[in-house]
Parts: structure tokens; C-alpha cells; sequence
């Protein structure tokens, strides 16, 4: 790397016609011309061998530039064009594979001319820094050079990740924006407008922030950072600006680590639910909205069945942009003709599905199934909308009314197919592909799916290992506190209400709740009603100011606290507890 990564980088882009504002390099071996013709280049590997290093920079800020490098600079500065200039440091050991060294070394902005020689000798020094030391003991002590630049004046500028470093895919491109210099971005002043651009396409799928690009900048951003990734034929971070509508790379560097975290699953519900239940659940969620959104998001949930309870919990990772509702809620009103047609559609595939459950007909898997699963994600995206800022209010609208009038549909149907197959004793355990293909499973396959079970990506996995499933799928379960548990007030608690917890997950569950204590649950049925009357107070997982529990709630005038997510994990049966005004629950 003869003039360092950035100046090799700048030198490379410009080569392979990319635009980079006009500069010229200051070589290590100006550098170590400059050190003899002031004679103190074994004077500085001394002090570096003491450690001493700030009286090398004190040393190299006293000294002239000699008239071999005055010379050059005065010859290649009017070249540039410019009346303001950037002076930026490149080591020999920045940007490699495996350190970035991003940050470590001096760089300065709006440079005039008469400061120019100075801000050499400080790019200079940089390389003593005690973070340069701290970061790699293992450095050039003259592997300094120095790039000098046009100075750009930006409109915008701003940093992209050709791909999302914490995502699992390479759809993306991250791309942030500020106004002005980027300098306000890299040091973290100011909070950067983010895009998430799908590379394919070259189209914006998610924005938070007050700057609204126009399509043609956007077009010269990505078109510039997909040449450079092309390039380099891998991931990169590049810093950019924008100028009169033209895009100049001013630094591009490969991302040195793209290796995915750990995915987080956070819990969302406990409840009970057979495996088929979980199967038109998830393809519901994966394919159904893939569907909806041509192909672009997804939902993935990671079911665990918990023997002890006899109930299932339902996991989400919101961490990977694809599985992000934030962008779909995004997606779904830029191309709202489409989500509408969509939505219009559902509703003659539930009027299909009452039609066949009414008139209890037989049940054409293929096309019954298939039209559960075009009907989930407007269940599975009406649960959530309410904890998004910027659902449009005609998504919001589709979605409510989808749930108000039809959410109803997807238990009813699920409930159809378990009762037209009453037959099988052990129904909540085997497959929708088991059903329909008649292939029952063994009493030894039942037996073991009893005992636990996985479902995760579109497969069955029974283990009693589950700390080595999540092992081998790079996954963590986010651990489930009593301490946070909280949720939203849907009826006035004028005093702390305390109780002792009765948890209902079934109809077994619902005959041996006794009265005064607090009903628990994932979420209350009209079948709760006579319990809930009995009920001090409800506490559930889920729902919010609409939902069953908020409403019966109100009107009866029963306490009530929903969407606490996991009230029914963390609390057992007979614990005492504490419900306060701001719907925080505590264990007495």
C-alpha cells in the first residue's frame, strides 16, 4: 500500500472513472524527507522507543518544510482548482481487512492556503496518537501520507454501507444523510436522516428522518456505491457528498466485519396452539406477507412449545430489515393501489371461508389453506400498527377495520379444520402435511413431539437441547424480567390492586379460576365473560385499546391492564401481586 488505504482507495476510484474531487498525495517519503532535511529522523525513533510520544509531535510541529516539499506543493495546488482545501491523513495501516483504523488519524476541513503546510505536519503527528498506540501496537512509525483536496461545500453528505452490517441478507444498502459537511455525522453531533434502500430495485423502503431526497440524488448515490462495491467485489463503506446534484466519493473502504450478531427473539405471546395452528401461523406471516409486499419482507416467528404449561411461545427478531414491520408499514402506503387491491381480495376469501365453516362443508386444503394464509398479515400487522409512529392513516384505517369486522376469521377457520379432524386423539400433534397426505405419525413420533418441540423457518424440530438449536441458528431468546413488566390501562385503577394470579390458557384453566383473583391470559374470549366478572383485575399479553379485554373491561368496570407480552411467562399461579396506576405490575 504504497500511499496508504484512503490515498490508494481516492487513486483507485479515480482510475476507474469515479468522481473524487481533484487532490495530490504528500508520500511517506515526503514525510521522511522532510524528518532528514530537519534532521531528526533518528531523533523520533529514539522518542519512540521511550514512549515518548507527544514530544515527537512537539518535535515535528516546531520544524519548516523544507524546499523539496514547498516546491511540490506550490506546483500541484493551483491544479486542484479550489480556494479551500481538505488536508486528511492515510496511514499505511488504515482501511485493511481486518482494522479500519476509522477515525484514529487527523483529517481537516476548509483548509486555506496559507494554513496548508501546518495542517500537513498535524496529519503528521496524528500518527502518534495515543488511540493510534492504543489501537495497534504494530505500526509504521513513517508510514504517514497526507492527501490534499478540493474542498467540497456540500448541500448533503453523508456515509453508506453498501450492505446492512446486522442483517443476515445482502438486499440492502444503509445509507445516512445530514446537511453540510459529514463531519457532524462520523462524530455523532448530530442524528443522521437513515434510508434503507433495496439494491435491486434502487428504491427507498424505509425513511426516518426529516430530509426527503429527490429520486435523481438517491439514483446518483446508489449507482456510485453499487460501481464501488462492483469494484472492490465486496461489502464497502463509503462517505460521500452531494454538490449541485452531483455525487463525489471523498472515501471508500471495505466493511472489515460483516459477520452477523447473535439474532435476539423477543417473546409475544404464550397460548395454547396445535402444530397446525402454528403452521398456517407461520406461513401466514412468511408467505402471506411476502405476498402482500411482491416478495420484498417477512415475518419469521420461532415457536417453542412448553410442555410444563401445554402452551406455545411465540417469538419475533426485529432485528433484520426484511422481518421489520417499520418498513413494511412503509412499503404498504407507498404502493397503496396495490395493498388496497390486495385487501379487497381478502375479504372474498372470507367470505369463502365462512361460506364452507357455516355450512360445515368438506375442506379443500390446498385453497382453504392458501387463503388463510392471503388473510394473516392484516391480523398479524393490525396487532402492532398501534406501536408505530409512522403508520399512514389509510393503512391504519384498512387495518382496523380488518380487525373490528374479520380478525375473528383466523380462529374460527384453524378451529374448523382441528374439528372436522376429531378422529385423531392427538390432533394438536401432527402436521398439516400429515393430515392431508393421511400419513399419521406413530405413536413414538407423537410421544416425542409431546415432550417439546421447535418450529422455526418452516420446520419441526423435537429436542430436549434447545440451548444447542439456538447454538447452531445463531439465535438468543431475549430473557423475560418481572421487573419490566408493564402494559397499557384500558379501565381506571384508582388504587393499587393487589391479588393473587390465576393463569387461563384453556377450558380446564377457566373452571378452576376461583373469584378475587387476577385473571392472566394471553388474551380474554367472549367465553371468559363469566369468569371475568369474578375477576379483581385482568392482566394480558396482548391487545391494546380495541381489543376483547379493553372493551369487556369498561363496560364491566373491571380493572384491566393489556399488551404486557409476557405477564403469562413470567408470573405463576398463586403469586401475589401488585398492579399500580401506571399499569406496572410488581411481585409481592
Amino acid at each position: 500500500m504504497k500511499y496508504g488505504g484512503k490515498a490508494n482507495s481516492l487513486l483507485y476510484l479515480a482510475s476507474n472513472n469515479i468522481l473524487v474531487p481533484k487532490f495530490f498525495i504528500i508520500s511517506k517519503d515526503d514525510y521522511i524527507m522532510f524528518l532528514k532535511a530537519n534532521k531528526i529522523y533518528t531523533t523520533i525513533r529514539d522518542l519512540s522507543l521511550e514512549k515518548k510520544y507527544q514530544s515527537i509531535k512537539e518535535l515535528i510541529m516546531k520544524q519548516d518544510i523544507n524546499k523539496e516539499l514547498e516546491v511540490k506543493i506550490d506546483r500541484e495546488l493551483p491544479l486542484l482548482n479550489g480556494t479551500k482545501f481538505a488536508v486528511r491523513s492515510s496511514s499505511l495501516e488504515e482501511d485493511g481487512t481486518t482494522k479500519s483504523y476509522a477515525g484514529q488519524f487527523e483529517s481537516f476541513l476548509n483548509v486555506d492556503k496559507e494554513d496548508i503546510f501546518n495542517n500537513i505536519k498535524k496529519c503528521w503527528c496524528s500518527l502518534y496518537n495515543n488511540n493510534v498506540i492504543d489501537y495497534s501496537s504494530d505500526f509504521d512509525l513513517y508510514g504517514m501520507n497526507v492527501i490534499i483536496q478540493t474542498m467540497i461545500l456540500p448541500d448533503y453528505s453523508g456515509v453508506i454501507f453498501t450492505i446492512d452490517p446486522t442483517s443476515d441478507t445482502n438486499n440492502y444498502s444503509v445509507v445516512e444523510i445530514v446537511e453540510g459537511l459529514c463531519e457532524k455525522l462520523v462524530s455523532g453531533k448530530v442524528t443522521p436522516t437513515k434510508y434503507l434502500i433495496r439494491k435491486e430495485t434502487k428504491k427507498i423502503d424505509f425513511a426516518e428522518g426529516p430530509i426527503k431526497l429527490r429520486n435523481n440524488i438517491v439514483n446518483n448515490i446508489m449507482d456510485e456505491a453499487l460501481k464501488i462495491e462492483k469494484l472492490y467485489s465486496k461489502p464497502m463503506d463509503i462517505e460521500y457528498a452531494i454538490k449541485d446534484n452531483k455525487c463525489y466519493i471523498l472515501q471508500a473502504r471495505p466493511i472489515t466485519s460483516v459477520t452477523p450478531l447473535p439474532k435476539p427473539f423477543t417473546l409475544s405471546i404464550t397460548r395454547q396452539k396445535s402444530i397446525i395452528d402454528i403452521e398456517i401461523y407461520y406461513k401466514g406471516e412468511y408467505e402471506g406477507i411476502k405476498r402482500l409486499t411482491r416478495n420484498l419482507y417477512y415475518f419469521k416467528p420461532l415457536f417453542v412449545y412448553n410442555k410444563k404449561d401445554n402452551v406455545v411461545d411465540v417469538y419475533y427478531n426485529n432485528v433484520d430489515l426484511e422481518e421489520h414491520p417499520g418498513p413494511m408499514y412503509y412499503y404498504l402506503d407507498k404502493d397503496y393501489a396495490k395493498t388496497e387491491a390486495m385487501y379487497n381480495l381478502v375479504l372474498e376469501d372470507i367470505n369463502y371461508l365462512n361460506n364452507v365453516i357455516d355450512n360445515n362443508l368438506d375442506i379443500d386444503y390446498k385453497k382453504y389453506i392458501a387463503k388463510l394464509i392471503d388473510i394473516y398479515p392484516f391480523t398479524s400487522l393490525g396487532q402492532i400498527a398501534g406501536k408505530f409512529k409512522n403508520v399512514s392513516p389509510r393503512i391504519k384505517e384498512i387495518l382496523i377495520e380488518f380487525r373490528e369486522k374479520y380478525d375473528y376469521i383466523i380462529y374460527k377457520a384453524v378451529d374448523y379444520i382441528l374439528l372436522k379432524n376429531k378422529e385423531y386423539h392427538d390432533i394438536d400433534f401432527i402436521t398439516l402435511d400429515e393430515l392431508m397426505s393421511n400419513k399419521i405419525p406413530d405413536k413414538d413420533t407423537i410421544e416425542k413431539r409431546k415432550k417439546g418441540y421447535i418450529y422455526y423457518n418452516g420446520n419441526l424440530y423435537t429436542s430436549d437441547n434447545y440451548d444447542a438449536f439456538f447454538k447452531e441458528h445463531n439465535i438468543y431468546l431475549e430473557e423475560v424480567n418481572i421487573n419490566d413488566l408493564k402494559g397499557q390501562i384500558t379501565s381506571p385503577i384508582n388504587d393499587n390492586i393487589k391479588g393473587k394470579v390465576s393463569k387461563v390458557f384453556n377450558d380446564t384453566d377457566l373452571r378452576k379460576f376461583k373469584e378475587g383473583d387476577i385473571l392472566v391470559t394471553p388474551m380474554t374470549t367472549p367465553k371468559y365473560m363469566d369468569i371475568i366478572k369474578k375477576a379483581r383485575a385482568i392482566i394480558t399479553d396482548e391487545g391494546g385499546v380495541l381489543s376483547h379485554a379493553a372493551i369487556i373491561s369498561r363496560e364491566l368496570k373491571v380493572p384491566c391492564v393489556v399488551g404486557c407480552k409476557k405477564a403469562t411467562k413470567v408470573l405463576k399461579n398463586g403469586d401475589l401481586i401488585e398492579i399500580n396506576k401506571r399499569g406496572e405490575i410488581k411481585l409481592l
